[in-house]
């Protein structure tokens, strides 16, 4: 399973979500509000019910890293309740956001209560796995230009338009490269006509010219 296919069986269903919400307490952040530090040890399962959470790391510059950014139904500190490890980044409201904080003690209530949710939050934490071990190989092996245009379908996979509205400042935070490095990176993906410059961002010319591009382009084909 490649990881550009995996965020979609991550999300947490709507139903699931709404049996959730019993179990926690719903918090509105507002815009760079801060929801957890790295360190932290509240143990706890996060779940994103609106708006945007970005997750990253602030370098030694002050400059912020992001790992991913987390929209409806993803969840997040599953490390903190199933094995009692401290949080490994910061989180913080990309967008006013609304997120569903649920306890351990709630947790463990939630799960036993409804074994389907502890079996999705398993599944989940694999595929999460899975998808990291994958991209770490991608960092190694692959130029950025691909990395990008596996981001960019990744993101036509979970919006399923083939506008993805992220500037250049954006692609650099998620591939954790320079402004310039992804500038350079989308000029080739112009140049290959895959990608077209929109206002607000940039559009697929064809998808499944674009999926023949990754195919291509990675030597280890996707599981």
């Amino acid at each position: 399973m490649s990881y550009i296919h995996g965020k979609q069986q991550t999300i947490m269903p709507d139903d699931y979500v709404e049996l959730c919400l019993p179990f926690g307490t719903l918090r509105t952040y507002a815009a760079t509000s801060t929801i957890h530090d790295r360190g932290s040890k509240n143990k706890g399962l996060s779940v994103v019910v609106s708006g945007e959470v970005k997750i990253g790391n602030y370098g030694l510059d002050g400059s912020y890293q992001i790992t991913t950014v987390l929209q409806r139904g993803d969840t997040f500190g599953e490390f903190t309740l199933y094995a009692s490890l401290a949080r490994t980044h910061h989180a913080e409201a990309l967008t006013e956001c609304k997120v569903l904080q649920i306890p351990e003690p709630a947790f463990r209530s939630l799960t036993s209560q409804h074994p389907a949710i502890a079996e999705f939050i398993t599944r989940s934490l694999a595929i999460k796995l899975h998808s990291a071990l994958e991209r770490l190989d991608d960092i190694r092996r692959l130029p950025t230009h691909v990395q990008l245009a596996k981001l960019i379908y990744q993101s036509y996979l979970t919006s399923k338009h083939v506008f993805i509205p992220l500037r250049q400042s954006d692609y650099a935070e998620r591939l954790g490269v320079t402004v310039l490095t992804a500038h350079k990176s989308l000029t080739k993906l112009y140049d290959l006509k895959l990608i077209e410059k929109r206002y607000g961002g940039v559009a697929i010319t064809q998808v499944e010219r674009l999926e023949g591009f990754l195919k291509e382009s990675s030597s280890l084909l996707p599981l």
